[in-house]
């Protein structure tokens, strides 16, 4: 399974067509993120084989999880080099859930967790800045807010408890407990507008508790807030929509 990925995320980058004057603006944000998680990611696995190395009594779980490490870094050299080749917006997404797959993987394993934050951070930033309508759009274009309203959708796991503040045309992650998970995918049809609105909740899959904790207003800076609780062990895949 894990080759597997791989080799689709190598597909993805040379079957393509070529994007040149597709992917519109340069994304320079993109691609500094793109390129910090390739290097946290090399310096990850480097980690990773030290620690195998060193340990003489290795078992085929501690194989098997430098080697993910290691194919989890050329991946992201992969979507580094679509990146800076200035691909589809739509190859960028679907190389990134390739990334996102084999992140899950390391989340599961026993892998040292050294330098691993700094990757977790860095895959929750990219997808804001990959999360606009224009499939050959770059940079945080969202549609305008024209005083009709709009909606959004996030997925993601969640294990126990996190907040999900948006705003704008972000949405960024609170692990209050629980394992923090990279994964959350928000997707903007209008930002949220920089003044007072109501905000309404859909749950669309989840196990647990999805709840509004906080309406936009001038006091928290027109923030959205949405409380994710998961009452049972291990984490679990969740979807909500807003609508305002």
């Amino acid at each position: 399974m894990i080759i597997r990925s791989l080799l689709v995320l190598v597909a993805i980058a040379l079957l393509s067509a070529p994007a040149f004057g597709q992917f519109g603006q340069s994304n320079n944000r993109l691609a500094d993120l793109a390129d910090r998680l390739a290097r946290d990611a090399s310096d990850f696995a480097d980690s990773s084989y030290s620690n195998f190395a060193n340990n003489s009594r290795a078992l085929r779980n501690d194989i098997d999880a430098v080697m993910l490490a290691h194919q989890f870094a050329g991946a992201t050299h992969i979507f580094n080099r679509m990146v800076v080749d200035r691909r589809r917006n739509q190859d960028l997404r679907d190389a990134f859930d390739v990334l996102q797959n084999l992140a899950r993987s390391i989340e599961r394993s026993n892998v040292s967790r050294t330098n691993w934050y700094n990757i977790q951070r860095t895959m929750n930033d990219i997808p804001r800045e990959l999360n606009y309508n224009s499939p050959g759009g770059g940079g945080e274009q969202y549609p305008p807010d024209n005083g009709r309203g709009g909606r959004m959708t996030w997925r993601g796991r969640v294990d126990d408890d996190v907040r999900i503040r948006i705003r704008g045309g972000s949405a960024d992650v609170e692990t209050i407990g629980g394992s923090p998970y990279p994964d959350g995918q928000p997707n903007f049809y209008n930002s949220l507008p920089p003044r007072r609105v109501t905000v309404r909740l859909t749950m669309k899959r989840g196990r647990g508790d999805i709840f509004i904790e906080q309406q936009p207003s001038r006091e928290n800076d027109f923030t959205a807030i949405v409380r994710i609780k998961d009452p049972k062990g291990g984490a679990s895949d969740y979807e909500f929509e807003l609508q305002w």
